[in-house]
């Protein structure tokens, strides 16, 4: 096969590796995604038309693609085979469904002018959209109960452990040490106008090292998660509004089920965007948590353990803190992860994410009180948990 000269040629020829029946109409690009190029094809079989979503996979992010591959083939089998027990009538649109090469694998790897690029493909799920920003209680609701559904459908797979795509993605103490590191290199001279965001930073160390400390002692089990719980990654039916299918499953690898949980809430709660200048704006919407609490309970209380349990209120403090290290890291190093848009653009992200973290903070002990009365609710046998938010 030849260079090709475009991207869209290259994404063509791509296609032409895949099991698609029907004869080719078009492909375009598909999505506002920042890590992989997503198209979506068109081809007519029959009397009709189907569509499908192919992707090159980022393999400067995702370095195993293979691995990650693997993961997402067993996971998808899994959640189907899952479905399929409890007798779900709308399988194709419940969980993603991976088309196979002409070879029969789950991924193609081409080259492009020398390099390797490599590729997948899914059906595409109609009648569904994706949103970036949660405008009320109800979308929350049906997000976190489709994440919670997810993990639930995950809780038994077998096999061997899942590959770790990012390898230690999550482990704040590793992101704190990388913070202290970047703090004693100062490359480019940042640290002295950051002072008051490393001084809120290394005050609240203990957070980075809370629900890793509880794993250790053996009461937070390992488990198969996410890891990138945003409402954008759940797709909503276009009629009635419900969550139908969990997608995006690059980082699907061995985590903790509270990092799901916490990102849900670090990227719902605020009505403001996470580089919003304006700290007065960042605010923590309690209704919008109670949605996320009572949507992933109701797929999760009979999962998790008591110190789960005890520990969702905390987890979206501790991933809100988790990227404001991050954040903060990176502009001290010279925007070199995250990149940046305008000067101090990562520090003003690190504030906004600080300043949540003081919101959250504020309010831990409501959003404590309420899971409780919620897991008191659920495990009343009269009680039935309301899809209603």
């Amino acid at each position: 096969m030849k260079d090709a000269h475009t991207p869209l040629e290259h994404a063509r020829h791509a296609l032409d590796t895949f099991e698609i029946p029907g004869r080719f109409v078009e492909i375009q690009a598909f999505g506002n995604g920042l890590i992989n190029d997503t198209y979506v094809a068109t081809f007519e079989a029959g009397s009709g038309s189907a569509s499908y979503i192919l992707q090159r996979i980022n393999h400067h992010v995702f370095q195993d693609p293979a691995s990650l591959m693997a993961n997402v083939e067993r996971v998808c089998h899994h959640i189907r085979y899952r479905l399929h027990l409890e007798s779900e009538a709308d399988l194709d649109r419940r969980c993603l469904s991976l088309v196979p090469t002409k070879e029969g694998a789950s991924f193609t790897e081409l080259h492009d002018n020398g390099s390797a690029t490599y590729w997948r493909c899914f059906d595409f799920i109609q009648g569904c959209s994706s949103f970036d920003v949660v405008e009320t209680p109800e979308q929350a609701y049906q997000a976190a109960r489709k994440f919670g559904e997810f993990q639930r459908l995950v809780s038994d797979i077998g096999g061997c452990r899942l590959a770790e795509t990012i390898p230690d993605f999550h482990n704040t103490p590793k992101r704190f040490q990388a913070l202290v590191d970047a703090i004693a290199a100062d490359p480019l001279g940042r640290v002295a106008g950051c002072q008051d965001e490393i001084e809120f930073a290394l005050r609240h160390e203990a957070i980075a090292h809370h629900l890793l400390g509880l794993h250790a002692r053996g009461l937070i089990p390992e488990r198969v998660t996410h890891n990138d719980t945003k409402l954008s990654n759940v797709l909503i039916d276009d009629r009635s509004g419900e969550g139908v299918c969990v997608v995006d499953l690059d980082t699907v690898m061995p985590g903790l089920c509270l990092y799901d949980f916490g990102d849900l809430v670090r990227t719902c709660v605020s009505p403001v965007e996470e580089d919003s200048t304006d700290l007065t704006s960042i605010q923590v919407r309690m209704p919008v948590f109670r949605a996320l609490a009572r949507g992933f309970l109701k797929e999760m209380v009979r999962v998790l353990t008591p110190s789960e349990t005890a520990n969702l209120a905390f987890s979206g403090k501790l991933l809100t803190y988790e990227v404001a290290l991050r954040f903060l890291t990176d502009h001290i190093l010279g925007d070199t992860y995250f990149g940046a848009k305008r000067p101090d653009h990562n520090l003003q992200r690190a504030r906004n994410q600080f300043q949540l973290v003081r919101r959250l903070e504020a309010l831990e002990d409501e959003m404590n009180d309420y899971v409780d009365e919620l897991v008191g609710m659920i495990a009343n046998p009269e009680h039935r948990l309301p899809l209603a938010v």
